[in-house]
């Protein structure tokens, strides 16, 4: 009976109304994903290599084990490109069952924190909104990161809800940190980055008390034990498997590169939902702009500290925000694209956030302000999903298909594929190339052509075999392909994607 009365307590109406609205916003901004068809890179192959009775290690090599089992799992059991939409429902229901979760376990927190509340409803507002989400969303290639972002955000959380704020202590240290541990490697195993979920509410915790160190020194090393675990783990999974992990993820040791590196990622970050490409000179101003009007802010807010006190606490929210971001910092490839800025895009927000927030002593203004930037936040998501992602890929996919489908005949036995460059998208519709993610044409990348013909092949005659036979040559661009001057027939289509797609 206490038991309901607690949870009637903490779960009011005003919650599952927020939730309710939370889910709709999901809903308005992605509902496109329940009936548009298309492939977008890698999907391809996916859809083309995971068949029934297939063992493959994709993704073990990367250290994701329990990706690989789950794209098997999904993969074998599509059979057309249609079937595709079911796989990226999985991940979009996944989001909308975990937005309760991410919303509780902030709330907690910000209750705990005494943190003002709107921050609850605000921050996972902005999840919804983030471009990594619209990312997971659309392409199925990151359809495990709700499992690998909510299982880093409860690892974290478990153990900081036994932890006594004052003294750092653990209350059941051994079901604490065992139960922290297992959620953590499961998070690891599944993507590595969202593990970085585990410091957002020790981040939180500094935000309140910056001063108190010693519960936020032992969340750190319990979570770089965990990393310590999982490293150990991912190694005998190698072993078992007789296989060797991939060159790009093994262990860097240029300490201060990987320094200058993390500034990259932390600058899509303080972009908050607008995407800029990576080498925009607007897009590093506007980082610069926003990085420094919160660190003044931030320092305003703690003006009856020291200077020395408040030099010590920027310092250390960075040290955090650094090692929130830890699997691309220690690995050797230095590519920082939206899909791993999850967690580091959240610990920015909640920074930022709390100072505006902090810095409004009105409820009404705050309310007034969380209102504008919640409306701008959304009408952005909705935009990076739509015209910067699903559109393009979406139009290319379909003419594409068209063409490939009304050229082929049963005497064609070779196809010229002349691939798109990878910013024709940005000359054409205008919009922002991020990464291989936003703005790229599908067939841009040298992996996709031949799955993706074959695929459209095999569903057009229904014969796979027939599909698996045909040769499939690539140029990456009209100029390389008339260079070379290859010789066409009667047995040889021509797909010229650019040319295809400006018709």
């Amino acid at each position: 009976m206490n038991l309901s009365k607690d949870i009637n307590a903490f779960i009011s109406r005003k919650d599952l109304l927020n939730i309710l609205f939370l889910t709709l916003i999901a809903i308005i901004i992605f509902h496109n994903v329940f009936y548009a068809e298309y492939l977008y890179t890698d999907e391809s192959v996916y859809l083309w290599v995971y068949k029934k009775g297939a063992r493959l290690h994709m993704f073990t090599t990367q250290g994701r084990y329990l990706t690989d089992q789950l794209f098997q799992w999904l993969f074998s059991r599509a059979t057309t490109i249609h079937d595709v939409i079911y796989v990226r429902l999985f991940s979009f229901i996944g989001w909308l069952i975990c937005i309760p979760i991410w919303y509780f376990t902030v709330k907690k927190i910000v209750t705990k924190e005494k943190l003002p509340a709107l921050l609850t409803v605000f921050s996972v507002l902005y999840l919804i909104c983030t471009p990594p989400l619209s990312i997971y969303v659309g392409w199925t290639a990151c359809l495990e990161l709700f499992i690998a972002n909510t299982a880093g955000l409860l690892s974290g959380y478990l153990l900081y809800a036994y932890m006594q704020a004052e003294s750092g202590r653990i209350n059941k240290p051994v079901l604490a940190i065992t139960g922290s541990a297992l959620l953590g490697v499961i998070s690891l195993f599944t993507y590595q980055n969202g593990f970085g979920c585990f410091l957002l509410p020790f981040l939180l915790h500094l935000i309140t008390r910056p001063k108190k160190f010693r519960m936020m020194s032992l969340a750190v090393a319990i979570y770089l034990g965990i990393y310590v675990l999982y490293y150990v783990l991912f190694k005998l999974s190698l072993r078992v498997y007789h296989i060797g992990g991939v060159e790009r993820t093994g262990i860097s040791t240029n300490i201060f590169a990987k320094i200058r590196f993390f500034f990259r990622p932390l600058a899509t970050a303080f972009h908050f939902t607008v995407l800029f490409n990576e080498k925009s000179i607007v897009g590093f101003v506007t980082y610069v702009g926003t990085f420094f009007a919160w660190a003044w802010a931030d320092f305003y807010q703690f003006r009856t500290m020291p200077l020395l006190g408040r030099f010590k606490i920027f310092v250390l929210t960075i040290f955090l925000l650094a090692i929130i971001y830890l699997p691309s910092l220690v690995v050797k490839e230095n590519y920082f694209s939206n899909r791993t800025l999850f967690a580091l895009n959240l610990a920015v927000f909640f920074l930022a956030a709390n100072t505006v927030l902090m810095a409004i002593k009105k409820n009404e203004t705050r309310i007034t302000v969380v209102a504008m930037l919640s409306f701008l936040f959304v009408l952005n998501a909705r935009y990076n999903f739509m015209q910067q992602f699903l559109d393009p890929v979406k139009r290319e996919y379909e003419l594409v298909r068209a063409y490939i489908e009304n050229n082929y005949n049963p005497g064609i036995t070779t196809v010229y594929f002349i691939r798109p460059r990878e910013d024709f998208f940005v000359k054409k519709y205008g919009i922002t190339r991020s990464w291989d993610e936003f703005g790229v044409p599908s067939t841009f990348r040298d992996w996709v052509p031949e799955p993706f013909t074959k695929q459209i092949i095999f569903e057009k005659t229904g014969n796979r075999k027939a599909a698996e036979n045909l040769i499939i040559k690539q140029w990456p661009g009209k100029e390389e392909y008339l260079k070379a001057a290859p010789q066409l027939s009667q047995n040889v289509t021509l797909v010229d994607v650019e040319e295809i797609l400006n018709h």
